[in-house]
């Protein structure tokens, strides 16, 4: 669906939310859900009259599972450069091991690690400090992984990856201390992420955050516990 104009959300991808970025010449995914994400992004494509080719970047938000696990076919079948933060670049080629998850959760991740997994990948951009690429301000965000990052259009949108989440009715939402990994760094990110205008706040997983969305995270950091 068309969030606001040029800025899509594919739905029907697993995993993690995935968006589509369809202004200018130069079209834009940011992540890359489960494996076979690829299938559901070629659909929705061609129904506006695209092709998977037309894609020339898909930036990484951060290596966990549900936001990589498509990328590899995904670059494999567009061509795109892959861009994700230097710190997850190990995650992602498959050279080290992700995050560690705590609590119940964190074990039944354990018990499925040799079922679910995705493919390793080399990046072909790899962002070491706050810069500027395909129309997007990228943030590093730390917090949730060490190398998180925010994809930022200011007065217009921002996309948070996992360093905030929101509900289903569109309200935006701490991230989950269960699911981060520093979640003292985490709030230091919000705070910065607080910081900057934005209308619309896109995350990795809940509804968009649609009017007002940067006073919105201003007043749910104003009362984090």
């Amino acid at each position: 669906m068309e969030i606001i104009p040029n800025i899509h959300k594919i739905d029907g991808v697993r995993g993690a939310n995935c968006y589509l970025i369809s202004s200018g010449p130069e079209m834009v995914l940011v992540d890359a859900g489960m494996r076979g994400s690829s299938k559901i992004v070629e659909k929705y494509l061609k129904e506006m009259g695209k092709n998977l080719s037309d894609i020339k970047y898909i930036f990484i938000t951060h290596a966990d599972i549900d936001h990589v696990g498509g990328a590899a076919e995904m670059k494999k079948m567009t061509g795109a450069k892959l861009v994700i933060h230097q710190a997850e670049t190990g995650v992602l080629s498959g050279k080290i091991r992700g995050k560690h998850v705590k609590g119940p959760l964190g074990l039944l991740f354990k018990l499925l690690a040799p079922v679910v997994r995705f493919q390793p990948v080399e990046p072909d951009i790899v962002i070491k400090e706050n810069t500027e690429l395909a129309g997007f301000k990228v943030i590093h965000t730390p917090g949730h992984t060490v190398g998180s990052i925010c994809l930022f259009q200011p007065g217009k949108v921002l996309f948070a990856g996992d360093a905030l989440r929101s509900d289903r009715s569109g309200n935006p939402k701490l991230p989950s201390k269960m699911m981060t990994a520093d979640i003292v760094q985490a709030k230091v990110s919000v705070a910065l992420i607080a910081g900057l205008e934005f209308d619309t706040l896109l995350c990795g997983h809940g509804a968009p955050v649609k009017g007002n969305a940067a006073v919105r995270v201003k007043e749910l950091l104003a009362n984090w516990q």
